[in-house]
């Protein structure tokens, strides 16, 4: 294993130049105030050097979202100020970075350049998006603007003037608003000949620039245009509330672009209804499942499928046996990622964040002991997490995690039954001849099972073409050792359920439960008829007794709401569940059950700012 390792880290490392060290002044505009407020910028230790943390922030997964001069040069819909602009990426919730080596265009983190076309260079595929002309190969155009890991999991916490940046952390970001005011910003642009102009003179070179190439380029936007709109209408047509900040269904949005978009089967997508938070990141690992609702373990899969539903270009259905299959995901790139993701530890509570009452974290830790241990584990004396049996092929081990069943754990069940109820199961069209012999012959499949074999299909041809020296060896490595299900290994446990994984650094993970509906670990401690049923969320100011973001109207602010102005549940927003025996009560020593008192759940508090 040692050479493959070596193989591995010299095919994937990446030299960055000086990064920033400790802190750095900030100015930003404070949400809910009209004055500047200068923060001081903190990046925790979190295990990771700074070309390490700058080589999350800006690798480039293959994900290709809009033609990069684009962006850059991307007006705002309702002003000439860039869509770029940080006050802007700031409103929506995602985190500016200044130009260095490696990001020379000051790209928010987790915003990428992407010039990966080697797989499309003797392809159509590339271009027929962008073009008026097909075949036409436009040149400037084949450099993307992408999202990577670190856009959805990199987020900030405000304390009095200290902003602390968690690596790995689930964002306060709005990606709903970024992409449909993306295409508000195209559409001004071809419809305000000003804009265009000064679109089109950003993008188009000086020698080359007239009122046929400015045309030329408004057609081109159209056409982008025209897909980015169909996108949006697939996954948010027809919805009634809007995801807010710091929630996505990235499981409906993924599933289909891949059953939908892919196939050309529009009739197979389905609402994107069920935003979740974004999960944290630390730890994953190591985990033996992760999902929601525990429905992978294999990091290249689980990785692959993420990017193909993140804007990955992928061909799909072509009359052209050579190009099937054929993708910007970079495995080589996703394997890089996940070596960093292995590094990453869970943030400490410390300063600029008040000390720990250590007597109540104390009493604390006897409570969580006897009540939340149950799901969540703690570590040894030796520091380590329960793990799961060896592997009899690697030896390998995970931190074992438990899934707790829809019926016993109460939370809203949108989100795991979504991926279940087959009344969303589709015709698999052109990709019914790569599904197991079971599936082939069924009329309508599982949207899972053509995600799984699309993934199994763009990996497979990636690993042919790179031709390893042991393939089945390094797959191995890619997928981290997991043996998969069709080779022996375990299959995924009930999907009917959500993961209860350790919960160490969850001080910094707020707003809580799978789909963000309780703003507080005080709120998620009490009987869940006693939560609020509805907060602000989108200001980074954080409240350090109750272990959440403060709601305030002002500034980022979106206003969840758990039950309707007349009084009705909102599908997918339940803040129920995680309530009653051992989550929000207590046995007494007559063995009848009571809920914590105020002080118990700051003991709780206390503890869990500890792990």
């Amino acid at each position: 294993m040692s050479v493959l390792k070596n193989r591995v880290i010299a095919l994937f490392l990446v030299v960055l130049a000086l990064a920033l060290n400790g802190c750095v002044d900030i100015n930003v505009g404070k949400e809910g105030s009209s004055t500047d407020v200068q923060y001081k910028s903190i990046t925790l230790d979190q295990g990771w050097s700074n070309d390490e943390r700058l080589d999350f922030y800006n690798t480039s997964q293959g994900s290709q979202l809009i033609p990069y001069s684009w962006f850059l040069a991307l007006e705002q819909s309702d002003s000439d100020r860039l869509f770029r602009d940080n006050e802007h990426i700031r409103r929506l919730g995602y985190i500016p970075q200044d130009s260095m080596p490696g990001n020379p265009d000051g790209l928010p983190i987790g915003f990428v350049r992407d010039d990966n076309i080697e797989p499309f260079l003797n392809s159509k595929i590339s271009t027929k998006r962008l073009y008026a002309n097909p075949g036409d190969d436009g040149p400037g155009y084949q450099t993307w603007l992408g999202l990577t890991c670190a856009a959805c999991h990199t987020s900030e916490i405000d304390i009095g003037n200290h902003r602390l940046q968690i690596d790995g952390g689930p964002p306060l970001s709005d990606f709903q608003a970024f992409i449909q005011g993306m295409s508000k910003a195209l559409k001004a642009t071809t419809e305000n000949d000003d804009k265009l102009t000064r679109f089109a003179k950003k993008i188009i070179p000086e020698a080359g620039y007239n009122e046929t190439e400015k045309l030329r380029l408004k057609s081109a936007v159209n056409q982008f245009r025209s897909w980015l709109d169909n996108y949006i209408q697939m996954n948010y047509g027809g919805l009634t509330t809007p995801y807010g900040y710091g929630r996505l269904d990235a499981f409906g949005a993924i599933l289909n672009r891949v059953t939908a978009e892919y196939t050309g089967i529009e009739d197979n997508a389905v609402p994107a209804n069920a935003p979740t938070s974004y999960p944290f990141l630390w730890n994953t690992s190591q985990l033996s499942w992760v999902q929601w609702n525990g429905t992978a373990n294999n990091h290249i899969g689980r990785n692959v499928g993420e990017v193909l539903g993140v804007f990955a270009h992928t061909t799909v259905k072509t009359d052209d046996p050579g190009e099937l299959f054929l993708s910007s995901v970079d495995i080589l790139n996703l394997d890089r990622l996940e070596q960093l993701m292995s590094k990453l530890k869970s943030p400490n509570w410390a300063a600029p964040l008040p000390p720990v009452d250590r007597d109540k974290a104390a009493l604390g830790e006897e409570l969580y002991a006897g009540h939340c241990a149950i799901c969540h584990s703690v570590r040894d004396d030796n520091g380590n997490f329960p793990m799961t049996d060896p592997d009899p092929v690697f030896g390998a081990q995970f931190i074992e995690i438990k899934m707790i069943s829809l019926d016993r754990i109460g939370t809203d069940p949108l989100m795991a039954m979504n991926f279940v109820n087959p009344a969303f199961n589709v015709d698999p069209g052109v990709m019914r001849s790569f599904l197991s012999e079971e599936d082939k012959i069924k009329p309508e499949v599982s949207r899972a099972a053509v995600l799984s074999a699309l993934v199994k299909n763009v990996i497979g041809r990636q690993v042919a073409e790179l031709n390893p020296p042991n393939p089945e060896e390094w797959l191995a490595a890619l997928s981290g050792f997991h043996i998969p299900a069709e080779k022996g290994g375990p299959k995924p446990p009930n999907p009917v359920a959500y993961k209860a994984r350790p919960l160490n650094g969850i001080w910094a993970t707020a707003p809580y439960l799978h789909n963000g509906s309780v703003s507080s670990l005080y709120q998620l401690l009490l009987p869940d008829t006693e939560r609020a049923k509805s907060f602000y969320i989108g200001s980074k100011d954080f409240d350090t007794r109750n272990v959440g973001f403060k709601s305030n109207p002002k500034g980022n602010s979106f206003l969840f709401v758990a039950i309707d102005e007349q009084g009705k549940p909102v599908p997918g927003n339940s803040n129920r569940g995680h309530s009653g025996k051992y989550h929000t009560e207590t046995r007494e020593e007559d063995g009848q059950w009571r809920t914590f008192t105020d002080e118990e759940r700051y003991q709780l508090i206390e503890y869990m700012k500890t792990l």
